[in-house]
């Protein structure tokens, strides 16, 4: 099978000698087409730096990645799309400002801004500027900027941090559409019932190891898998 994005081994270390630190631990981990992959863990897990090093933000220490079944280049961030930490926002600028800039500097049709702010539902926000955005609405906004390309892979590293019940509800719903059309998103949270209600597979990291990766059983109670899981590891780690 070819996954749209596969790890081999993923490994990310920081610092040097004795305050060297292992963030991301030989992660082998498997997206399939027009999967919603929910990437769980703790606080301090390795789930950023993980989607990180997908994004091309980071560099791997040890390991591989493959996109679409070959391996990973540059050239592919244009089929990828992700919005890792706070949205990449001009507050001066409106929505279809902030939008026609990067499709000038990416070099694309500005009939994609249209398309993109109708998928997020941004059209008639006239000339109200980014920088008086609603948090829902900037969040919404960095999805469209990463929307643009028309990218196969989405990238949302902790979407709905910062958004109220009605935020979380529509980011929710523009996750699931985004699905139905046949774009791969990987969305990652410590929220365990915000994954639940969308993902179709979970991939759970503690301790910088993804230890446990399967199709979503909503039969299962993820809490409980999540916390035993998690706990197996730091017994693991203590034993050593």
């Amino acid at each position: 099978m070819t996954y749209v994005i596969e790890t081999r081994g993923l490994t990310r270390w920081f610092g040097r000698g004795h305050n060297r630190r292992k963030a991301v631990d030989r992660i082998d981990m498997h997206v399939g087409r027009g999967d919603i992959y929910g990437l769980l863990g703790p606080n301090g897990a390795g789930k950023s730096t993980t989607l990180k090093m997908l994004t091309g933000m980071l560099r791997p220490s040890q390991g591989s990645i493959l996109f679409q079944g070959h391996p990973w280049t540059r050239e592919d961030l244009y089929r990828i799309g992700a919005l890792i930490e706070s949205p990449p926002l001009y507050p001066n600028l409106t929505a279809r400002e902030n939008l026609r800039v990067r499709a000038t500097l990416l070099g694309l049709d500005p009939s994609t801004m249209d398309r993109a702010l109708r998928t997020v539902g941004l059209v008639d926000t006239g000339n109200k500027q980014a920088g008086r955005f609603s948090m829902g609405m900037k969040q919404r906004l960095g999805i469209a900027l990463s929307l643009l390309s028309d990218p196969e892979l989405l990238i949302l590293d902790e979407p709905t941090n910062g958004l109220d019940p009605m935020g979380i509800e529509d980011l929710r719903a523009l996750i699931r559409t985004l699905a139905a059309e046949g774009t791969t998103v990987i969305v990652s949270s410590h929220i365990l019932s915000e994954i639940s209600q969308v993902a179709d597979h979970i991939g759970i990291i503690a301790q910088g190891r993804l230890v446990y990766e399967h199709s979503l059983d909503h039969s299962v109670d993820l809490e409980e898998l999540f916390m035993r899981e998690c706990r197996r590891v730091s017994a693991e780690a203590g034993a050593r």
